[in-house]
């Protein structure tokens, strides 16, 4: 049975190794130890002889009633964090990780290593005499590539003729391994070896100094850990070493808890709080030049300043400067998927389009070449159009600009700009509705009642429209705004505890949802219906009060109908961004879509999620329906349904289920759909229906990736991840 954590009784679990191994386990005990006997606690220590024992080890303190837990080392450190979430009474303490920002009860201790580093590759490029320095990593985790990548920009930074070699040891323990990395370095002409193995680099170092190589040493002074305070061969050879003040460190966090002042997440010890630095140059003192321990003094206040920069990022990559350097790192490959996805779409869409106009093939009847011309003037009028029409005519909107500027008359430019603000209005309640989807799918629920919940955000805000009377707008605007994602919200939110409760599959519950929605409209709205508008033959609604509508962008033009609903959705993007991916709530919903059985383990409640995000996902899309009636419409017709709730479903797929895509895959839908009704429009005379082909043909190669790649002949990525969108029934 697990005991309640005991306020005053503090654990410590080591990395493998014992605490006198002058690795981080020895630093972290003499850390802990200091706050044991400043604050009078009870310590529990415990050792781990083999790695597969770190959790056993962790358990076993945790069963104990330790109320701090001290674990190190960052292979670990996911593996504690799970444990954590379920005893968010006790306090972690994690060396060299750092915790996800939901993680309240974890605190994860992590060192600028690339300070420290670059300190030592900038001492080594002016002591160096060959031009050719020697790396040994152990294996490749985030702190190993940080000292890596800093110490081969310090090594830059003072000496660009010196060059950086390399071998990695895939150990942190292997003597062996060390000591043939570092006869591999030395074999290839380097005079200087900087290790950052643990005792794999200890080992490489003595091998290397006993050859007459200067060596740098990492973590802790090198001169009292590997070098035995100088009994050891080879400790004349010692320059320096990179170090990480682990004791300082742990004390400071303990003595935090203990308090009752420790914060989670990341606590940060770099040159500015004195946490990494260079160890004394000991023996290798007389070595050292005044100009070069100038330099170094030099260094060391520019990066503590922030002056210069160490290039390197927080998971040990390297950053680079400059607009081409980082166009060039850029991840081209998940741009260009989309990109040719919308390429080979259009493509396609110049076949059919050539294809299906009577005048190409009358003009193969004539010859072969005219037919070709006829097809390309036929695909060229299409576009021209399609592009016209979602973006505006560039010589007219110029000639809108040059009147505007001369005589301040808008009516051109307003005429010139329609398209540009038809395809942006088009565009706005897109976001909304694919958003409401995108967020089902990181639940992994598919809300395929987009549409119903946009005829119920549609209902529930014209009749707060057009019901309340005398309010000004800044009451009667927000109330059916809030109308209308409250009605979207609780009609999702009955699919979502139907899922909860029962496992009742969402898809079934949000389809006949929708033809609820539907026939409750056409009950509310016929004539003679309780929202029907009096007096009118028509099933409409009656119309709204002026208070209750969305501003528009320019009133003084009525045919032009953006409104202020396009910024309450780029907000919208923003606000479903940081509830996802910044806040608790956001994990949570993340975690159930990725495995809601791991995620129950862990102590989040499923059920209440499922529900949660449905309801969130219903507010979104009844927002589309209250942008529709309050900006555009002003009142609600029986046939309102404007397809937004299924193309949502496209548009979530199309922007990989976030935000940003989403909002990307919108704008290009918006603008495809405005440009489309530019196209049936003569001389182009192309149907609308080639549009619906086109969007159809993009969504198709976006989510089989593998078609553009073997059409183009693209290098498939070497990780794929895959998201959950549904599962079965009752699967939760």
């Amino acid at each position: 049975m697990q005991a309640s954590p005991e306020k005053h009784r503090v654990g410590l679990v080591t990395d493998v190794g014992r605490i006198d191994d002058g690795t981080f386990n020895q630093y972290a005990y003499a850390g802990l130890m200091r706050a044991v006997q400043e604050h009078d606690l009870e310590v529990k220590v415990v050792e781990t002889v083999a790695s597969t024992h770190y959790e056993s080890n962790v358990q076993k303190l945790i069963d104990e009633g330790c109320a701090i837990i001290v674990t190190i080392g960052s292979t670990k450190g996911a593996a504690v964090e799970r444990m954590a979430m379920r005893d968010p009474a006790i306090r972690f303490i994690l060396v060299d990780y750092e915790p996800l920002p939901e993680s309240r009860n974890v605190t994860g201790l992590v060192f600028a290593e690339d300070q420290a580093a670059f300190l030592a590759g900038a001492l080594a490029g002016l002591v160096t005499q060959k031009d050719k320095i020697g790396f040994v990593g152990g294996m490749d985790v985030p702190p190993v590539r940080k000292f890596h990548r800093g110490f081969e920009h310090g090594l830059a930074y003072t000496n660009r003729r010196a060059e950086l070699v390399h071998a990695y040891t895939e150990s942190f323990t292997d003597l062996a391994a060390g000591q043939e990395a570092a006869e591999e370095l030395l074999a290839q002409g380097v005079d200087i070896v900087f290790a950052a193995a643990g005792k794999s680099g200890g080992s490489a170092l003595q091998a290397a100094a006993q050859q007459g190589a200067w060596v740098i040493g990492v973590d802790q002074d090198a001169w009292a850990t590997v070098f035995e305070k100088g009994a050891a061969a080879g400790a004349d050879r010692l320059l320096t070493s990179a170090v990480k003040r682990v004791d300082q460190a742990v004390y400071w966090a303990v003595g935090q808890a203990v308090s009752g002042k420790l914060e989670g997440g990341v606590h940060v010890f770099s040159l500015a709080n004195d946490g990494v630095g260079l160890a004394p140059y000991h023996l290798a003192d007389p070595a050292v030049s005044s100009e070069a321990r100038g330099k170094i003094l030099e260094v060391t206040e520019t990066l503590r300043t922030g002056k210069v920069r160490t290039r390197v990022g927080t998971q040990g990559e390297a950053l680079v400067e400059g607009f081409l350097p980082r166009l060039m790192a850029w991840n081209w490959q998940s741009v260009m998927i989309p990109f040719l996805a919308i390429v080979t779409a259009l493509i396609i869409g110049a076949v059919f389009i050539a294809a299906f106009d009577p005048q190409v093939w009358a003009a193969f009847g004539t010859s072969f070449f005219a037919g070709l011309a006829r097809a390309w003037q036929s695909i060229v009028q299409a576009y021209a159009a399609l592009f016209e029409g979602a973006f505006g005519n560039p010589a007219r909107i110029a000639s809108g600009l040059r009147i505007y500027f001369d005589s301040g008359d808008t009516v051109l430019l307003m005429r010139a700009i329609r398209p540009l603000t038809e395809s942006l209005r088009i565009a706005t309640p897109y976001v909304f509705a694919g958003l409401a989807v995108a967020l089902g799918f990181r639940c992994g629920l598919f809300n395929i009642g987009a549409e119903g919940q946009y005829f119920i955000g549609g209902l529930a805000s014209v009749f707060v429209g057009y019901s309340l009377k005398g309010l000004p707008w800044f009451i009667h605007l927000p109330l059916s705004l809030g109308a209308g994602m409250l009605g979207g919200a609780l009609w999702a939110a009955i699919a979502g505890y139907l899922k909860a409760k029962t496992g009742a599959h969402e898809v079934i519950n949000t389809i006949m949802l929708n033809y609820i929605a539907y026939r409750l409209a056409d009950y509310l709205l016929n004539v003679g219906g309780p929202m029907a508008r009096p007096g009118d033959q028509r099933p409409i609604s009656p119309e709204i009060e002026p208070s209750a509508y969305l501003p528009q962008f320019f009133p003084a033009d009525p045919s032009n109908r953006l409104n202020v609903g396009l910024i309450l959705a780029l907000l919208a993007v923003v606000v479903v961004y940081w509830l996802l991916f910044k806040t608790t709530l956001g994990f949570e919903i993340r975690a159930v879509g990725a495995n809601p059985r791991a995620a129950r383990t862990a102590g989040i409640n499923v059920s209440r999620n499922f529900v949660l995000a449905m309801a969130l996902s219903g507010a979104l899309a009844g927002m589309t329906g209250a942008h529709d009636i309050l900006g555009v419409l002003h009142y609600m017709p029986n046939a309102f349904s404007a397809g937004y709730g299924f193309d949502s479903i496209a548009l979530a797929l199309l922007g990989k289920s976030h935000p940003v895509g989403v909002l990307l895959a919108a704008l290009l839908f918006g603008f495809l759909r405005a440009g489309a009704q530019r196209m049936q429009a003569p001389p182009a005379s192309v149907p609308i229906d080639i549009i619906s082909v086109m969007q159809a043909l993009i969504i198709i190669f976006v989510a089989a990736p593998e078609l553009i790649r073997l059409i183009y002949q693209l290098r498939a990525p070497k990780e794929t991840a895959e998201t959950v969108f549904t599962r079965g029934w009752g699967n939760v």
